[in-house]
């Protein structure tokens, strides 16, 4: 057996162990432990094929309950059921009703409960939803705080659901059923479910105790329900594989369907969207770019960067809690002190500390498993002389790396420092200026030229050598970095450079990124001499830097304000950092009120930081949430202000959105690389109801038959909306640039392809290539660019919404593009820092 073949059954028992692994996820999942109406048990409903019984028995469901309370109301002869009686004062929605006592029944059901126990659990939750739902009829702030504050959390806790029965009775909206009278509702809501649906059935056991015999009634799911739930957990044992990276070339994709592994995962495609329309429609169009794109991506050759795996091991070993890697051990919580009983002020700081110890141990768990599964998986590859990541795009062409779990080129920078190419080159004179380039970058040395750069790494050589010598034990400079880790892997490479010289053989992904990606689109799209410098898309001795702009307006308006709340700002706090999230998003269609978020984010970073060092928070105790709130107004409308171009287009967007969400169909138009996109938001507000279970509000709709399956069907719809045009309008923007950014990478990698240039690492926005290489894949990045933008594809876009309109008074509505600005495109081909 040759050396190919060996791979290839090595590939393939690894495709069976991820397989495995998928069964004894699910499995591990079937028997997790939830907190439902029984208390802790196995939740069948919350899994799959619950869910899917769930919802096909529904409406059936739904039905007698409506049939029930109707008759209760229209008095019909006979003896009225006390159940009607009960939930009669409370006007309860049956699709509530309906719901819970499902949810409820199929737990029970396969669980083989008591058929008293079962009634009781589902009058339990019914009692529970009307309370809650009574709670916000009388008080509608309050229930609102108590949803926000339980939607934080991913159960309510026993403790938690005391506190909210303890509410309920001060607010007056409990429900007072006796146990006799919860036993009446939930036999009444049972029965009617299994009328119904014939899914479930009572059965009477007789068993023995002792010398007597006791008699008990069950509630099970009938044979043939149970026959096909247990079909569909062992076809869901297949569905939420962990991918792994391929020992052997994947295959190339050459339909939407065929490529990547050898045996494919089940539902397996290379664009994952989940409507059929698309999917039927992208199996006719020809899409050469795309596929030549993808499979060129997912060509490349990686291996374990053995340097970087050893280091991290060593240090995950003795503990963690350095250069990024969480600490093995959770930090204590603290006593209560003794002066707490006493002092309501000293309770509070102590329940607080608690609080924020347990937060960060909940956040370092979840970082714990992140890196454990990547040195497993490390370890598992380390052996092998090259390893590929199978690739597919989602519905707008950005590209994705299948394996998520585990180092892959898109991870975090302990995932992506642990690979490098398989393939090694010579640095050449370019390539070790771009490697010392690469190496300031990744130490936070990225706003300064590149000469800059390049003096910035001759001038702290002795460091970088030191952590490449001794990483564990030495100075550990690289742990000052941004991202330590990727330095780590650039230091390694930079003492080898400075061993070797250019004939040094290296093995690193040099990383250059955009600088705001959307606004450079935006910038192109309407030829905008004004934003262009501050995006880098013209020629310039030094890196533009939009944020530091956008920061300093907003430190200098802050310093100048008298207004409170802009207090906690002044004397430099709106650093480029804080204003960063809220610029990227901007040509995203963020709303001030998404900016509020993403500054509190910044700022418990930053609180974070400092509470590790000992020092008070960033804002000297300020309350985030208001000087966030502050901020992120005050920044909406100073990015607006300076790029204005950017505010104009994303006004025509929505304004073109609301045209085509008259015809109400789904919004199709076609990348420049060739890729069909349709935007299809359905509209799921028709037939929601609002059910609290567990706690938890949720809203619910009926399954519609009507929505159509096919993209003829659209045209002849029922007669509602079938599209959520307020979501249409709002993503309209953001999707279309994304689709230009995938297409912009698309036309990248084949254009480089075609130069010889075949191991690449992208993120989106960053390409990463040879050393050697990246002098000219910067080249080619600017020389798509131009080309992209030369063939207008904005006007294309308008033009394709056009052929989608058969109506012509519609068409007139269509507005006008923007005007186009004075930037020369090819003045883009001179713009050095545009990726950097």
């Amino acid at each position: 057996m040759s050396e190919t073949e060996d791979l290839v059954q090595v590939q393939l028992g690894l495709e069976e162990e991820s397989r495995a692994i998928s069964r004894t996820r699910y499995r591990n999942k079937r028997s997790a432990p939830w907190i439902d109406a029984f208390g802790p048990e196995k939740d069948a409903a919350s899994l799959p094929p619950g869910r899917v019984m769930l919802r096909q028995m529904l409406d059936p469901t739904v039905q007698a309950i409506e049939a029930f309370l109707t008759d209760g109301k229209a008095g019909k002869a006979g003896r009225r059921h006390a159940a009607f009686d009960l939930l009669q004062p409370y006007d309860a929605d049956p699709k509530a009703l309906a719901y819970l006592t499902l949810r409820c029944c199929i737990q029970a059901g396969v669980s083989e409960r008591n058929l008293q126990t079962a009634s009781k659990a589902v009058a339990r939750a019914i009692q529970s939803h009307l309370e809650d739902s009574e709670f916000a009829r009388v008080n509608p702030a309050g229930a609102k705080g108590l949803q926000r504050s339980l939607a934080k959390t991913p159960k309510v806790s026993r403790k938690r659901q005391q506190a909210i029965t303890a509410l309920h009775e001060v607010e007056g909206v409990s429900v007072c059923w006796t146990q006799k009278e919860q036993l009446l509702v939930g036999m009444k809501m049972l029965e009617l479910a299994i009328d119904a649906t014939d899914l479930f059935e009572t059965r009477l056991l007789r068993e023995k105790h002792g010398n007597a015999f006791k008699q008990r009634q069950i509630l099970q799911v009938t044979d043939k329900a149970l026959e096909w739930m247990e079909g569909q957990h062992g076809r869901c044992e297949l569905l939420d594989p962990l991918p792994l990276p391929m020992v052997v070339p994947p295959r190339p994709w050459t339909t939407p369907t065929d490529g990547g592994y050898l045996q494919p995962l089940i539902g397996a495609r290379l664009v994952r969207a989940y409507s059929r329309p698309y999917r039927e429609e992208i199996e006719n169009i020809a899409m050469p770019s795309v596929y030549s794109a993808v499979n060129a991506i997912q060509n490349t050759a990686w291996r374990i960067n053995r340097q970087i795996l050893d280091v991290m091991e060593c240090l995950t070993n003795d503990g963690g809690g350095m250069a990024g890697l969480p600490k093995q051990i959770m930090e204590p919580l603290p006593e209560r002190p003794s002066a707490a009983e006493s002092s309501a002020e000293i309770e509070a700081a102590w329940r607080r500390s608690r609080a924020e110890i347990h937060a960060r141990n909940a956040g370092e768990r979840g970082k714990r498993l992140t890196v454990a599964q990547q040195l497993w998986v490390a370890r598992k590859l380390a052996d092998y002389p090259a390893i590929y990541y199978p690739y597919e795009l989602d519905w707008r062409g950005r590209a994705y790396a299948v394996p998520q779990a585990g180092p892959h080129p898109q991870a975090n920078d302990t995932g992506r420092a642990l690979l490098e190419f398989s393939r090694g080159k010579p640095l050449g004179r370019k390539g070790a200026r771009w490697l010392a380039i690469h190496t300031a970058n990744v130490f936070g040395i990225d706003k300064v030229s590149f000469d800059e750069r390049v003096a910035w790494v001759e001038a702290h050589t002795a460091e970088i050598i030191d952590s490449a010598t001794d990483p564990i034990d030495g100075g550990r400079f690289w742990t000052t970095a941004d991202k330590p880790w990727a330095a780590l892997a650039a230091c390694f490479e930079w003492a080898g450079c400075v061993r070797d010289g250019e004939a040094f053989i290296s093995h690193l992904p040099i990383a250059i990124d955009g600088s705001n990606s959307g606004l450079q689109h935006y910038t192109a799209l309407l030829r905008d001499p004004n934003a262009a410098p501050h995006v880098n898309l013209t020629g310039a001795d030094r890196p533009g830097d939009i944020y530091a702009l956008v920061a300093s307006k907003a430190q200098a308006l802050a310093d100048a304000s008298s207004d409170p709340k802009a207090r906690p700002w002044q004397e430099g706090k709106i650093t480029r950092g804080v204003v960063k999230p809220p610029c990227m998003t901007y040509v995203y269609s963020a709303t001030a009120y998404a900016m509020t978020d993403q500054i509190k984010g910044e700022l418990a970073r930053l609180d974070k930081a400092a509470h590790d060092q000992g020092l008070p928070s960033y804002l000297r105790g300020a309350d985030n949430f208001t000087a966030a709130n502050w901020l992120s107004s005050l920044l909406y409308r100073l990015i607006g202000e300076t790029v204005p171009a950017a505010a104009s287009a994303m006004a025509w967007f929505k304004s073109a959105a609301k045209v085509i969400n008259k015809v109400d169909i789904p919004l199709w138009w076609t990348t420049p690389a060739g890729l069909p996109v349709m935007q299809r938001y359905p509209n799921t507000k028709v037939g929601k109801t609002d059910v609290t279970f567990r706690g938890k509000r949720m809203q619910l709709s009926l399954s519609d038959d009507a929505t159509p399956t096919t993209l003829a069907g659209y045209l002849e719809r029922p007669g509602r909306a079938t599209m959520d045009s307020r979501k249409s309008g709002n993503a309209i923007a953001p999707n279309f640039i994304h689709s230009l950014d995938a297409a912009h990478l698309m036309l990248t990698i084949n254009a480089a392809s075609l130069e010889g240039i075949d191991d690449v690492a992208v993120i989106h926005d960053s390409f990463g290539t040879h050393a050697a290489d990246t002098d000219r894949l910067s080249e080619i990045l600017r020389e798509t660019f131009v080309r992209m933008y030369e063939a207008d594809p904005l006007a294309h876009f308008r033009d394709e919404l056009l052929d989608q309109i058969d109506d012509e008074d519609l068409q007139a509505q269509l507005l006008p593009l923007p005007p186009l600005g004075e930037l020369d495109l090819k003045a883009v081909l001179e713009a050095t820092y545009m990726f950097s």
